[in-house]
């Protein structure tokens, strides 16, 4: 069946992008935008649909236009404050920016929460051996969330690395207030230039980092040259497809003068948790380079990595390959999914 919806889609896009650069528009288009694709997570994760998806899917987008329209029509309530453009569209520093705000936000209760996710992914991939009692690095680290369900789980030590100061900060706040600062090691840097030695780690992860870059040839080179030979390395990159892509990525670029502070201060505004608020502006504010399990293991394998084995994300929200094949309409939903490739480093 065709993709119906993207016509529509398209409609939107022109209406939005030829509507006047004022807060009250930017504010309008937040709005739309986050209930359009929070819409279509209904859709997403009902395996009984009674209808396409495709057709739903076009439902929920000429709802956004008649919402949007709506909102048009008493434009006379705008006062013409014109909205204070994005520091740059230049995509790695559009990143920088957008994950600085994301990652240090959360409280203590929220952040235990969130550790705790990740611990659990760990324990449901079974990936124990590869972790206790190893030195382990996070590639793009954020705010350090997947180094201390590491150190939760028995690495020796664990080290995360990422551009974004304040995410770093929040890391070593968070190894502080926990009294393990001498496991923990977090500094501000490039995924392309790490500044550690060669042949240093155990384990390496890459969760989600490499997709937003603009030379993934080149992060990946570093990350063979910082892991041991045979070392083990967890590789998260978004899949292709899917509707979701289309719709966040169209949001994307219909949010592209929307600064990340602003569309975070929208959000906070409406009273939306803390993870949702994370998850509406990574998806409506990253741009992601898409692929499929085909081409990134062809990559990787290249750079001497082998061993591929498909992990999961271990809960009902996560595109993982068991939730596409049990859905009659998994693969127009969610394409090739969300790709967690655990490989190894075969060749130095």
């Amino acid at each position: 069946m065709e993709k119906i919806y993207m016509k529509n889609l398209d409609v939107l896009t022109n209406m939005m992008d030829e509507s006047k650069n004022t807060v009250y528009n930017a504010n309008a288009k937040v709005v739309v935008l986050s209930t359009m694709n929070m819409r279509y997570e209904n859709i997403a994760f009902n395996a009984d649909l009674k209808e396409h998806p495709y057709a739903l899917t076009n439902t929920i987008v000429l709802d956004a236009i008649k919402q949007f329209e709506i909102l048009q029509e008493i434009s006379f309530l705008d006062n013409n404050l014109e909205l204070s453009g994005c520091k740059s569209h230049y995509q790695e520093e559009k990143h920088e920016e957008l994950f600085n705000i994301i990652w240090d936000k959360y409280n203590e209760e929220e952040y235990s929460v969130y550790v705790k996710r990740y611990v659990d992914r760990i324990n449901f991939n079974k990936l124990d051996e590869l972790i206790i009692g190893k030195d382990c690095i996070d590639f793009g680290c954020g705010n350090g969330v997947f180094c201390f369900a590491m150190l939760e789980k028995g690495a020796n030590t664990v080290t995360g690395i990422d551009f974004g100061k304040d995410s770093i900060a929040f890391a070593n706040k968070y190894s502080d207030m926990k009294n393990i600062k001498d496991k923990t090691n977090f500094k501000a840097a490039t995924v392309y230039e790490t500044g550690y030695d060669s042949d240093k780690f155990d384990f390496l992860v890459q969760n989600g980092v490499f997709h937003h870059t603009d030379n993934e040839n080149l992060a990946i080179q570093e990350a063979k040259r910082v892991l041991k030979k045979d070392g083990w390395m967890w590789y998260y990159t978004d899949g292709e497809g899917g509707i979701s892509y289309d719709l966040w990525d169209a949001s994307v670029h219909m949010l592209k003068d929307v600064c990340a502070e602003f569309i975070s201060n929208t959000l906070e505004s409406m009273g939306i948790r803390r993870e949702k608020i994370v998850h509406i502006m990574d998806g409506m504010s990253a741009t992601y380079r898409h692929t499929s399990w085909d081409e990134i293991t062809t990559r990787l394998s290249k750079f001497g990595f082998g061993n591929f084995k498909r992990l999961s994300g271990g809960t009902d929200t996560d595109f993982d390959l068991d939730v596409i094949e049990k859905d009659p309409y998994g693969r127009e939903k969610f394409g090739e999914g969300d790709l967690r490739v655990l490989c190894q480093l075969l060749e130095k």
